[in-house]
């Protein structure tokens, strides 16, 4: 009898399992976190034999089953209660931590004074893959072409030391990948970001920085790269609504109440001639010729740019004597892109993520006169994030 009804209670477990996958795919649950929805991947012996076929091919099912979101929550609201709240230390809740590439890691949130923040956990193995592959760029691009890093670290690096001593130290994690870099100009925007007084540098409820924290790295970039510093001061700061971000929706089942975030932004495009074109992956479809820098129909982080793109290309027709950098990024860049385009002719933005042309060809094409690979850290510790960056080339 027993043998019979684990059998039914596997032939139901399947029948759910396909059911869910034959149903439509949640795609608000994909669009809330920023990324494509995965598609299936293409079956070949590399693939299968190095496993990334089964590695794509789990990514693709995770993305494609119905009712995503809600079961995500469940997940997510089981794990969480294995969650602590000493004394001397905000709550904290095991969660997952994706960048869009399809690798998943186990995540720890802190929930503390109105912040949710990311636990940094490094990852060497990881961080010295990330060093090779901006290694290799610089190898591969002209020698008279100056290339920076920009590692930035979380909010939770700049609180009281009870709450960031409860993760390894970003610090450590930025100078031992900027130690492996040959020929490579790291910026150092950590110890900018610890001077700053400003209490607006980062969002409470969204894992990345706010315009302000991006500023302060831009000048930092600035001052050391050779150029105009745009002031903050010279352009409109502007809102447009208040918002629950990324780090919100994992941890919303642990939160009885939390204040909303506010998204704002300077608007550059008052005092310069912006224009802005996107190019899709095969590197010739234009998609968003005249696109907006600022996307007020959003009122999350996508309001730069509308969120990730493979390819943009920003003229600042204002400036035409400026350099041309070739901006190499994750999300973090976003809110950068702007006061970089303010002191630049062109910047061209390419998310390795997603884009399938040749860095190399674009450099040529644009005859640029920088590199910038900016990231947070948290990339760093993606392996297959990694590796798509050395792709590029």
């Amino acid at each position: 009898m027993r043998k019979y009804l684990i059998s039914i209670l596997f032939i139901a477990l399947m029948a759910v399992s396909f059911g869910l996958l034959a149903a439509p795919a949640d795609i608000a649950s994909i669009k809330e976190e920023n990324r494509e929805l995965k598609t299936m991947p293409e079956i070949t012996f590399s693939s299968v034999w190095s496993g990334e076929f089964s590695k794509n091919f789990e990514a693709f099912v995770d993305d494609n089953i119905a009712f995503r979101g809600k079961l995500m929550a469940v997940s997510d609201e089981i794990k969480s209660r294995v969650g602590y709240t000493p004394d001397n230390l905000g709550r904290i809740i095991i969660t997952t931590s994706d960048i869009g590439t399809g690798e998943a890691n186990e995540g720890r949130l802190v929930l503390y004074n109105d912040y949710i923040m990311e636990m940094f956990a490094k990852n060497e193995a990881a961080q010295d893959k990330y060093a090779e592959s901006l290694n290799t760029i610089r190898e591969a691009i002209p020698d008279d072409i100056r290339m920076y890093s920009v590692l930035v670290p979380t909010a939770l690096e700049f609180s009281a030391p009870a709450y960031s001593s409860a993760q390894d130290s970003q610090k450590e994690a930025i100078e031992y990948v900027n130690s492996k870099f040959k020929g490579i100009f790291p910026v150092d925007v950590y110890s900018a970001l610890l001077e700053s007084k400003s209490n607006t540098l980062y969002f409470k409820t969204d894992h990345h920085w706010t315009t302000d924290g991006a500023y302060v790295a831009y000048a930092k970039y600035m001052e050391m790269s050779g150029g105009p510093v745009a002031a903050q001061t010279d352009f409109t700061r502007k809102e447009n609504g208040e918002f629950y971000g990324s780090l919100y929706l994992k941890a919303k089942s642990q939160l009885t109440e939390q204040e909303q975030d506010t998204i704002f932004y300077y608007d550059i495009t008052e005092k310069n001639d912006i224009s802005i074109r996107m190019r899709a992956e095969d590197n010739v479809t234009e998609y968003g010729v005249g696109a907006p820098m600022f996307n007020t129909d959003k009122n999350n982080y996508t309001l730069f740019f509308g969120g990730d793109n493979p390819l943009m290309e920003i003229t600042n027709n204002s400036n035409p004597d400026g350099k041309t950098v070739v901006v190499i990024k994750d999300s973090y860049a976003n809110a950068f892109i702007p006061w970089l385009a303010a002191s630049s002719y062109r910047v061209i933005v390419i998310d390795p993520r997603s884009f399938g042309g040749s860095l190399t060809e674009e450099i040529e094409r644009y005859q640029a006169d920088e590199v910038l690979v900016l990231n947070y850290i948290f990339s760093a510790t993606f392996g297959d994030y990694c590796d798509t960056i050395k792709n590029i080339i």
